[in-house]
């Protein structure tokens, strides 16, 4: 295989890995009330341990002598609002609306980075900017028509989830820019991760209550998550580090964009979520919504 199937390979298999990553969280949190930052925490540890392997072999750990107080600030910052608020906020969404439909939702996260990076990076926008913005805004708009229309609360209260998981993500990517400018990628990830499982664990441990959701998970949840975490923000991570290095960050992140379609199969397929004709138009224009946003 040349350098560039390669790099294609990988991307695809980023895009099945974080699909799988949902689907594995979604059975973590069959019940209803599952707590969110109990999942987090819980995925966030084997995906650090994961991670540090990895570092280790693959990484550079010199790149600590890189850390100043401001960089320090910006992965807190980062932390805080993509991986511990954004992906609760994921997990609700993935809990109440399902994967087919919460995934592609939040997946529309690269529509507000344009945005944020618009009124706040000066960066231009285009056409295809507001043609994918119509689109995503339309098939968001039939997912609800037909939540309200049929649904019970817990398919709306998943969808809102979703849209605040993308502008949260929105928000913190812009910074995750940054830090890649002044720090290596496998030890950024290292760095973040730990800052992330000092926080959750800190949120976990201070209530007894949410120790007892711990046990209340069982083993065959406490398994998919752990190994949700894996996928999600272990393997799924370095893959798509791989595959920028192969063949760039722009087409990496077009075939990335597929995982909203692998996602929504693997919710109908392997977690038999049922979608009906005006859901399946709804997801399809998100879908589309997201390439669009992603090759322009």
């Amino acid at each position: 295989m040349s350098v560039e199937e390669i790099g294609v390979a990988l991307s695809i298999l980023t895009a099945v890995s974080w699909s799988l990553a949902a689907v594995l969280y979604k059975v973590g949190l069959k019940e209803e009330d599952s707590d969110v930052i109990v999942a987090n925490g819980i995925r966030a540890f084997s995906a650090l341990l994961f991670i540090f392997l990895a570092t280790i072999f693959l990484g550079n750990l010199n790149e600590i002598n890189k850390l100043t107080t401001w960089l320090l600030f910006l992965i807190v910052a980062n932390v805080s609002v993509g991986i511990l608020l954004g992906d609760c906020l994921f997990f609700i969404a993935l809990r109440d609306a399902g994967v087919a439909i919460g995934y592609p939702v939040a997946y529309t996260y690269s529509l507000f980075v344009s945005i944020f990076a618009y009124f706040f990076l000066q960066e231009a926008v285009n056409i295809w900017t507001f043609i994918s913005a119509i689109l995503v805004i339309f098939g968001i708009f039939l997912l609800f028509f037909k939540a309200e229309k049929s649904e019970s609360k817990h398919m709306v209260k998943g969808l809102v989830a979703a849209i605040l998981t993308a502008m949260c993500w929105g928000i913190s990517i812009p910074i995750l820019k940054i830090l890649l400018l002044n720090i290596e990628p496998f030890f950024l990830n290292l760095v973040r991760l730990i800052v992330l499982n000092l926080i959750v664990w800190l949120l976990i441990l201070s209530k007894k209550g949410k120790r007892r959701k711990i046990r209340s998970l069982g083993r065959s949840g406490l398994i998919a998550l752990l190994t949700g975490g894996i996928f999600g923000i272990g393997l799924g991570a370095i893959l798509f580090l791989f595959s920028i290095n192969l063949i760039g960050a722009a087409k990496s992140t077009i075939i990335t964009s597929s995982s909203p379609l692998f996602s929504t199969v693997l919710g109908v397929t392997v977690l038999k979520e049922k979608l009906d004709k005006l859901r399946i138009l709804g997801i399809a224009t998100i879908i589309l919504g997201i390439y669009i946003i992603s090759i322009t």
